[in-house]
């Protein structure tokens, strides 16, 4: 699978390896990807190379970028299409198109939290500033506009809806900024004023209409717009309509699907959510055996304890169901036994899937974690990192050693060891090792937990799960972040599973 991104650095990467390619049919295919599978004519490229310097052979020159496109991405990817040319991707090709499908699902979310959620999975796609590279190519300014007009709306709409789900104290810091950022944008101020308000701080929330009407006067010469004048008077009077709404429930369950799953899944509920224990059954005539000692195990675990509710049910449709169960409980993460592809359902909460369930979990080596730096492995670091400290062990981070001319991770591992002290209380230990599987395996540990990548497992991970005499825990993050992983993960690459 190809994976585009312009939402940052701009990146083509193939099956996981980055792509090299020179700097004009770079910026061509940047240039095509603002228009994934629509023509663009000709002319229309020509100017965005080389604006009003335009040299005489441009048309040539752009079809020799083309061939060399099509001979890195494939030929099905360009197509030549009267007046010009179209580049084929799927959304889920294209970090833009994920942004977007994200988005467009947030507006028609039936709740704020679903709505806040989606577009918080959408602005973790953001890796810096889109299209910086090709600043100095014609078409690239207006359409750096554009795209950050894109993660702005998505952002407020975002805040918006964390105010709605009660928020509004955590949101003040980040309207702050993109006020400061943003002088003359009506609706952050406006939805810093409604945050200010509702953290008792009226004479700040006035304060910032007033500076909001100076920039406007002094800048453009207008007064704020009536909706923003009627909030100021609607401060003033302290309406009703302004008035706090019932923060949301905190998330306080851990699902666990798999009954074989509980000595390395409960501990982590000791002292803070609820553990649901589930078990899933094909046939109805098992439903009372297996009901009656789900009953033995939760009261055995609340003598431990552990607080356990257990539910025990017929399914067709593993997904499907887990999915539906974890929304209801507002699960904050799902333990299942079972296939890697059982995470293909778009959950709610970070999903953790044991294939082998048949190897026994023996708390008496450290928590070993793989990490390369990509974004969706931090929700693996932050459950290793949970593990660790529920059963009291170490805890290791797995890099690669320096290899091919790259230098080492050692640094990448201690930027994970300094995010995880701050934000979990947990020390690791890193570890560098061969890449692939033959290094992870020779390292003892207790447990192994990495990410779970979209598509095909790959070698390594395959291997990994044949070979291992430990469980194996592949874990992928839900619509919640779990706000471990930095806004803006600058380092992108994963050694710790490259495959061969």
């Amino acid at each position: 699978m190809t994976d585009f991104r312009l939402l940052g650095p701009f990146e083509v990467r193939a099956s996981g390896e980055l792509l090299a390619l020179p700097g004009k049919p770079r910026a061509l295919l940047a240039r095509l990807l603002l228009d994934t599978d629509r023509v663009v004519a000709a002319e229309t490229l020509i100017e965005s190379l080389w604006g009003d310097d335009v040299p005489r052979s441009a048309r040539k020159v752009l079809q020799g970028y083309v061939s060399q496109l099509r001979k890195a991405l494939g030929e099905h990817r360009i197509e030549t299409r009267a007046p010009g040319y179209v580049l084929r991707a799927s959304r889920e090709e294209s970090d833009l198109g994920r942004f977007e499908a994200l988005t467009e699902a947030a507006r028609e979310a039936g709740s704020a939290t679903e709505r806040a959620e989606l577009l918080r999975r959408a602005l973790s796609l953001w890796r810096g500033p889109a299209l910086a590279e090709f600043r100095d190519e014609p078409f690239a300014r207006a359409a750096a506009r554009r795209l950050d007009e894109l993660r702005l709306n998505a952002l407020e709409e975002r805040i918006e809806a964390d105010l709605e789900l009660g928020d509004h104290a955590r949101v003040v810091g980040v309207l702050e900024t993109l006020v400061e950022q943003e002088p003359l944008r009506e609706r952050p101020r406006r939805l810093l004023m409604v945050a200010l308000y509702r953290v008792g701080r009226q004479a700040d929330a006035l304060e910032s209409y007033r500076e909001a009407r100076r920039a406007l006067v002094e800048e453009l010469g207008i007064e704020p717009s009536p909706a923003l004048q009627e909030l100021e008077r609607a401060i003033l009077r302290h309406d009703s309509k302004l008035d706090l709404p019932t923060p949301r429930a905190s998330r306080a369950s851990v699902v666990c699907a798999g009954p074989q799953l509980r000595e390395l899944v409960a501990p982590l509920c000791r002292e803070g959510p609820e553990l649901v224990l589930v078990d899933l059954v094909t046939e109805p005539a098992e439903l009372r055996e297996r009901s009656a000692a789900l009953e033995e195990l939760r009261r055995a675990l609340i003598d431990d304890g552990v607080e356990t509710r257990t539910a025990c049910f017929t399914s067709d449709d593993a997904g499907a169901d887990l999915v539906r169960l974890a929304t209801e409980l507002d699960a904050e993460l799902l333990v299942a036994a079972g296939a890697p592809e059982l995470a293909e359902a778009s959950f709610p909460c970070d999903v953790a899937i044991v294939p082998r369930a048949d190897l026994r979990f023996e708390p008496n080596a450290p928590v070993l974690v793989l990490f390369g730096g990509e974004r969706d492995e931090w929700a693996a670091l932050e459950l290793g990192a949970r593990l660790a400290r529920a059963h009291g062990l170490p805890l290791r981070l797995l890099g690669s050693e320096a290899t091919g001319g790259r230098r080492d991770a050692s640094r990448l591992l201690a930027s994970a060891s300094l995010a995880l002290q701050r934000f979990t209380g947990t020390a690791a230990e890193p570890v560098l090792v061969e890449p692939g599987a033959d290094g992870i395996l020779a390292e003892r540990g207790s447990v192994v937990v990495g990410s779970l990548p979209a598509g095909e497992l790959g070698v390594t991970r395959r291997t990994l799960l044949e070979r291992s005499s430990v469980p194996v825990l592949l874990v992928r993050a839900g619509l919640r972040p779990g706000g471990l992983a930095p806004e803006r993960t600058l380092t992108r690459f994963s050694w710790s599973l490259r495959d061969a």
